[in-house]
């Protein structure tokens, strides 16, 4: 999510949607032509020396704000995004990050202003029925964990115990409960 001057937001997005529609990458990659890298250099940097392990998808301008997905390895390319930013100085942006496999889960935006969720919950209970949900807060988390398992949860020792009680059930079931940590 990028926000600022509606100018330079357009700006943005033009440069972004002309390099994602080429036939062709605007550098060759392995990514296509909605590689970070592709947009580094449009910028004006050499990709091989700024971090931009990863592309976008789903770009959108929704009023004053630029908006879209990116999938990239090990973590945010915030070194892309404080270039875009160094180009068009009245933008900021907005992310919530997750890399499961590395137990990382951050966000930069600390007011909630555009990212509201604060927990993710991936889960396969007794049964080994699998879901992966998003919360805002931990009452609401509790609260759809009881609804799930059919009886209270209020706390993480009740959950804590739901989940002893399903892992005795079933081995393969498990739960992971994170937190986005907020990062400047």
């Amino acid at each position: 999510m990028i926000e600022g001057d509606a100018q330079e937001i357009k700006s943005l997005y033009e440069l972004m949607k002309d390099l994602q529609d080429r036939k062709t990458p605007a550098v060759k990659n392995g990514f296509g032509t909605s590689w970070l890298g592709c947009l580094v250099d449009a910028l004006g940097k050499d990709w091989d020396k700024v971090s931009c392990r990863g592309d976008w998808a789903n770009l959108e301008m929704v009023g004053e704000t630029l908006r879209f997905t990116t999938e990239t390895a090990w973590g945010p390319c915030n070194e892309t995004f404080d270039l875009v930013c160094e180009k068009f100085p009245s933008l900021r942006y907005y992310y919530q990050t997750e890399e499961p496999g590395m137990g990382f889960y951050e966000t930069n935006d600390s007011e909630g202003k555009y990212f509201t969720d604060k927990y993710i919950v991936d889960l396969c209970t007794a049964k080994g029925k699998y879901f992966c949900e998003y919360f805002a807060d931990r009452e609401s988390l509790f609260a759809w964990l009881g609804e799930v398992a059919g009886k209270t949860v209020r706390s993480e020792q009740d959950a804590k115990a739901l989940f002893e009680e399903w892992a005795q059930e079933n081995p393969d079931s498990c739960c992971s409960i994170n937190e986005y940590v907020v990062v400047d």
